[in-house]
């Protein structure tokens, strides 16, 4: 066989497109089994806060940059584990340096039931305060949460999915145990080159007073090749109110973040 034609075939099989080619930013999506997804992110966040205690009353904005990569394998059709590593970098001054690693662990199982999908997800996920603020600043060491959601979306058979989801995160060593909860709803588009993803964003606790703020989320992909998906995604805070007593007050003002991603399946 000629040199041009191995490497002609070489190339068909590591990048050529497929009528069956999946849509890898689907909110159902889990690698088949064997395969194995690399799903990078980078994102960029602005908060405008106010404290205020007695009369004592303090405003600032906050900017934060920070990076994840997810790694997930296909242990059957249906089912995939997966990891992720975060890293906050040092914006403000206010961490110890801008190596501060965050680490979760997981699973998600998918059931279709004819055209309705669903899908449950469970995570451990950990970080350590000292690396993040340095050993003078806290004696915290690590901060352990148990992590969980359930989706339910309706296949439309032409590429479109609305859905909804709800997540929550809880802290399982502490006394004063922290448990946030976020609600979405939603509609997945998918085109074949392109896919996009919209909808409200409710975020919510019940730590002695119901806290809640509302967002818009958005994201959008272009297929560089059928295993690889290039897209930008971003939310804005609309409404919504934090911790809030007689003599305390912690509110976010505007709310915004902006991210680019990459993910690809081998």
């Amino acid at each position: 066989m000629k040199l041009k034609s191995v490497l002609l075939a070489s190339a068909a099989v590591l990048f050529a497109g497929s009528a069956s080619a999946a849509d890898l930013t689907s909110p159902f999506f889990v690698p088949s089994q064997g395969k194995i997804t690399s799903d990078t992110k980078v994102e960029h966040s602005r908060t405008h806060w106010s404290e205020r205690y007695g009369n004592f009353y303090e405003s600032g904005v906050e900017d934060a940059t920070v990076a994840r990569e997810e790694l997930a394998y296909g242990i059957t059709n249906n089912l995939a584990v997966f990891g992720v590593i975060g890293n906050y970098f040092d914006n403000e001054g206010e961490y110890n340096n801008s190596h501060n690693f965050d680490y979760e662990i997981g699973a998600r199982y998918n059931k279709d039931f004819g055209r309705i999908k669903t899908q449950v997800a469970g995570s451990y996920y950990t970080y350590d305060p000292k690396s993040f603020e340095g050993h003078i600043k806290t004696d915290e060491r690590w901060q352990k949460y148990f992590n969980g959601e359930i989706k339910v979306g309706v296949d439309m058979c032409n590429g479109l999915i609305p859905y909804a989801s709800y997540k929550f995160s809880g802290q399982v060593d502490s006394s004063d145990r922290e448990f946030y909860q976020s609600a979405f709803l939603g509609v997945h588009k998918y085109a074949g080159k392109w896919a996009a993803d919209a909808g409200i964003r409710y975020d919510f606790n019940t730590d002695s007073r119901n806290n809640n703020l509302v967002y818009a989320q958005a994201e959008v992909d272009y297929y560089a090749m059928d295993n690889l998906a290039l897209g930008v995604y971003g939310d804005y805070k609309l409404g919504g109110s934090n911790v809030s007593s007689d003599n305390y007050e912690d509110n976010i003002g505007s709310d915004y973040t902006v991210g680019l991603r990459a993910k690809v399946m081998f």
